[in-house]
């Protein structure tokens, strides 16, 4: 590969990152979500092909193109990798030296990014273990990258912030620290991309074994050993070819142009995931609505509230006849609309059955579920929107207090942290109450 075409090919690289980073900061923490709940719903007998489309269409072309193509997610897509990247160029440019991690050590530590995601599907997943999802670097990035104060400011004060740190500090000497040993979804990838059409290959007849292409490889790949490279650690990056003095490295076709179809596929895979992801509507049972009007519990009227999402407010309009709340319309948000979508149905149609703001968070759109229900709250909380409850009563409490990363509880019940649902990107498990995590 020439100069000139090696330089075209990072630079298309560089250019699809950045796209990435500003369209879809969280695209690893979306496909780890959609993940988890296909195992979660195959594993508690809830599995439906109408009601988890999206996440089935994401997973699958994610996995078909790391099959045939490689890793490009990880070179080309990843937020977080993206991130490392920066972290390594800029201080070796100007302070520290690259580390030259042992090869016997450098093969041991590659196998840890397995047993993390082995704990994370059999330990969080299925056994729904007591893991805080707080402590999720990678959740933690997601919430950092949110754009809002108040989500920032609650991830801060997390054992997940301070691992961030630590990979960060870690990123600074080793290139793609995280990739290397720590990423679960990479984990994944390299086994799927094992058997990948599309491979970077060496000419050992104008090779000369200088090492260089190894030197520069991210994921510290033995490149000059190998007549191709076949390893599922290979992120795609091209490095290698840009490196290589005597062009004996190729790929066909062009680096760029896979990545950039790589991305695109990935990326549109994405947008129809958004598009498709309108939950179908619940209805509530005549059962209910009697129930429900021999309970009645708030003043009649139509309220408005605001409740807090991951981007900004969500505003809703509540409507209460015969003291009961009959219907719930959402004004406006500003979440991202494949998890507001994701959220709405389920939320509102659980408001409507149980009569009370305070209901399950859906998995995988935390902070959506929570701003329904807080707005819910807003708007039935206010003088005219509520009756008098007895002590104790079941709307008795309307104020949170959330602890940022602990995994707060039900927001209108006992509030002790650790007690309620983790909804993560590690765990999501219906009916475990609320958590103040991050939106996916």
């Amino acid at each position: 590969m020439s100069k000139k075409r090696g330089f075209f090919t990072q630079f298309i690289r560089h250019l699809v990152q950045l796209a990435a980073f500003i369209l879809f900061p969280g695209l690893f923490i979306t496909v780890l979500s959609a993940l988890r709940d296909l195992v979660t719903a195959l594993m508690d007998g809830s599995f439906s092909f109408g009601g988890l489309f999206p996440q089935i269409i994401l997973v699958l072309m994610v996995l078909l193109v790391t099959a045939l193509w490689g890793r490009f997610f990880c070179g080309f897509l990843c937020s977080f990798g993206m991130l490392q990247e920066l972290l390594f160029f800029f201080p070796g440019r100007i302070v520290f030296r690259k580390v030259r991690i042992p090869e016997r050590f450098d093969s041991v530590m590659k196998y840890v990014k397995y047993g993390i995601l082995a704990f994370i599907v059999a330990g969080v997943w299925i056994l729904a273990l007591p893991v805080d999802s707080s402590w999720s670097p990678w959740g933690v990035f997601g919430m950092l990258v949110s754009g809002n104060w108040s989500v920032v400011s609650r991830a801060i004060p997390t054992v997940g912030f301070v691992l961030l740190l630590a990979i960060a500090a870690a990123s600074l000497l080793v290139e793609r620290f995280f990739c290397r040993y720590l990423c679960p979804l990479g984990a994944l990838f390299a086994v799927v991309s094992r058997k990948r059409l599309y491979k970077i290959r060496r000419r050992s007849d104008t090779c000369t074994n200088c090492g260089l292409c190894a030197r520069t490889c991210s994921m510290g790949i033995d490149v000059p050993g190998k007549d191709a490279v076949v390893s599922g650690e290979c992120i795609q990056c091209m490095q290698c070819l840009t490196a290589c003095p005597k062009e004996s490295l190729s790929a066909n076709p062009a680096g760029a142009i896979a990545g950039t179809a790589a991305a695109a596929a990935i990326g549109g895979t994405v947008l129809v995931g958004n598009l498709v992801s309108v939950p179908a509507a619940e209805t509530v049972s005549e059962q209910q609505v009697t129930e429900k009007k021999a309970k009645g519990n708030y003043k009649d009227g139509v309220y408005t509230g605001k409740g807090e999402g991951f981007r900004g407010a969500t505003q809703v309009q509540v409507t209460v006849e015969d003291g009961n709340i009959v219907d719930i319309t959402v004004l406006s948000f500003q979440d991202d609309g494949e998890f507001f979508r994701k959220a709405q149905s389920a939320v509102i149609n659980a408001i409507l059955a149980e009569q009370t703001p305070d209901v399950n968070a859906v998995s995988g759109a935390t902070f959506s579920s929570n701003s329904i229900m807080d707005a819910v709250a807003d708007a039935l909380g206010s003088d005219s929107g509520r009756t008098e409850q007895p002590a104790g009563g079941e709307n008795d409490s309307e104020t949170e207090h959330p602890e940022a990363g602990t995994g707060g509880g039900n927001r209108h019940g006992s509030g002790q942290p650790g007690v309620g649902g983790h909804r993560g990107g590690w765990r999501g498990q219906p009916g475990a109450g609320r958590h103040r995590g991050r939106e996916n």
